[in-house]
């Protein structure tokens, strides 16, 4: 559904291709019908802005996510950062898609036919230090002390605690490398994230040719086999490069 110039501000999802596939959504943020405005061969996926500023809630940041989704299951789609309101049509045609046409239109070429996977992968607590200290026999050692030394043992604990979190975090680096570099080999690039938990070895996102999403997925199945005595996995996509490019609106 092409908009009309309206002076009602807009709120802005992701920039496309004028041509292809109608769009399947029909409602945004807020309920807002969504749309398209085109100018030349680019368009901008836009519903009406909601009164007031847009709140980062689930909802809405969700729903956010579903509008570039659809898109992006038939047309090449580059996501606008969540929040991004324009004062009314006009300015979406003049400042985003006009402004930076070429940058835009190079970008849609760059990220044809590639989507974003994110994996995220986390230690099963209870056997990642069971194999930490098992395969390590100073830890053996030191754990023996720690339970022979009674009400005397707290500073072995402390001593114990450091060594296995040390341990746990040269494990972590490692198995983390390992797994990446194995993903990597049926990728075009990736974005790694810090862990955010103690258990947690890697949250990060892949750019897959959609030809080779298969082989991706058959490869990520392999590893999750592999470790699924030590590790749990949670894996989603195919979706649009969100990780790899974030357009902010350049504001005059």
């Amino acid at each position: 559904m092409a908009m009309t110039a309206s002076r009602t501000s807009v709120y802005v999802y992701g920039v496309t291709w004028a041509e292809g596939a109608p769009l399947r959504r029909s409602k945004g943020i807020a309920g807002g019908a969504v749309g398209s405005l085109e100018n030349g061969e680019l368009a901008a996926i836009v519903s009406p802005a909601p009164d007031g500023p847009v709140r980062t809630k689930r909802r809405e940041l969700l729903c956010h996510l579903d509008v570039l989704r659809d898109v992006f299951e038939s047309k090449t789609v580059l996501p606008v950062q969540f929040g991004s309101v324009f004062p009314d049509s006009d300015a979406v045609a003049d400042e985003l898609l006009a402004a930076r046409h070429d940058e835009l239109a190079s970008l849609l070429e760059q990220f044809e036919g590639l989507a974003e996977l994110r994996i995220r992968a986390s230690y099963r607590d209870g056997e990642i230090l069971a194999e930490i200290v098992a395969n390590d026999p100073k830890l053996l050692r030191l754990r023996e002390l720690t339970q022979a030394a009674g009400r005397e043992a707290d500073p072995l604990r402390i001593q114990l605690g450091e060594a296995v979190a040390g341990a746990l975090m040269a494990r972590r680096r490692r198995d983390a490398d390992a797994i990446s570099t194995e993903l990597l080999s049926h990728a075009h690039d990736a974005v790694v994230e810090e862990p955010r938990t103690e258990y947690e070895l890697l949250r990060a996102s892949y750019l897959v040719e959609r030809r080779r999403i298969a082989k991706f997925d058959a490869c990520v199945g392999e590893i999750a086999g592999r470790e699924r005595d030590r590790m749990s996995f949670s894996y989603t996509g195919p979706l649009p490069p969100h990780s790899f490019v974030s357009l902010a609106p350049r504001r005059k």
